[in-house]
């Protein structure tokens, strides 16, 4: 009897243990950055996302935002400037915070296509893995929008890996990576904010592709020290194992809605 419940104990841990793509992937950041918990709302006036990385496997990846999915729309001339005289100012404008945003942001942009299927049906756990690292600790960076400052957030990493044969058409959503803690016996949607986030109406649905055995890592911010929850990151219909974290009530209380996983 001994000898079977040996096995069954070694059986457990080797499945608790279980190695993952996401384990072979380092995230570089500096040793000195400073770091600190995301309070509620405080990233009202920030812009940044939170994709770091899209595109095939790599072992060393350095910690860096895509600073917008959509190209910035440049500041409209000034009355009575001349063409050549606008295009020299927003080159100033720009040269002047491109030592800050690259350093913390990538140059590089998604190629964004449209479509007028509706895409989230099709991402699921039938061809998408999701690793949750809630462990570790790695900067979010955001850019105050008026003041230029960055602000460096503690956060865990999310990976996201197509395990399909197929291009996955990924929708440009802002709650395309999305917190669900337990809440009674059901898993609630939670954000960190509860102010209003808006959006334009339209027929397209604007995506990026994803190819088979390319990987997305998202970040996203700890929370708050309370109580602790059992939680589940959501990437449209695909959703990760449940791990625990540790949320401060006040945030469940303050959501602006309700929404709970389907």
């Amino acid at each position: 009897m001994k000898k079977y419940l040996l096995i069954l104990m070694v059986l457990l841990v080797s499945c608790e243990e279980e190695k993952t793509f996401a384990d072979d992937i380092v995230l570089s950041f500096p040793n000195h950055t400073m770091m600190k918990i995301q309070r509620f709302n405080e990233d009202a006036n920030e812009e940044g996302e939170n994709l770091m990385y899209k595109g095939k496997f790599k072992t060393d990846i350095n910690v860096k935002y895509f600073k917008n999915i959509y190209p910035e729309p440049l500041p409209p001339p000034k009355y009575n400037e001349t063409q050549i005289d606008h295009n020299e100012r927003i080159k100033k404008l720009n040269d002047s915070i491109d030592n800050i945003k690259n350093f913390y942001f990538r140059n590089e942009r998604l190629k964004i296509l449209d479509t007028e299927e509706d895409l989230t049906d099709f991402l699921s756990n039938r061809n998408l893995l999701i690793i949750i690292k809630e462990k570790d600790t790695i900067p979010l960076y955001k850019m105050d929008y008026g003041t230029k400052k960055i602000q460096a957030y503690k956060a865990y990493p999310i990976y996201i890996k197509n395990i399909s044969t197929k291009i996955l058409k990924i929708p440009i959503d802002a709650s395309g990576v999305a917190l669900y803690i337990t809440n009674d016996i059901q898993f609630q949607f939670i954000r960190n904010s509860n102010y209003i986030i808006c959006g334009m109406e339209t027929n397209l649905n604007p995506y990026f592709e994803l190819k088979p055995n390319e990987i997305l890592i998202y970040s996203f911010p700890h929370l708050e020290n309370g109580s602790k929850r059992k939680a589940k990151i959501v990437f449209f219909k695909a959703f990760s194992k449940e791990f625990e974290i540790s949320i401060d009530e006040k945030i469940i209380k303050n959501q602006r809605s309700t929404h709970y996983l389907k």
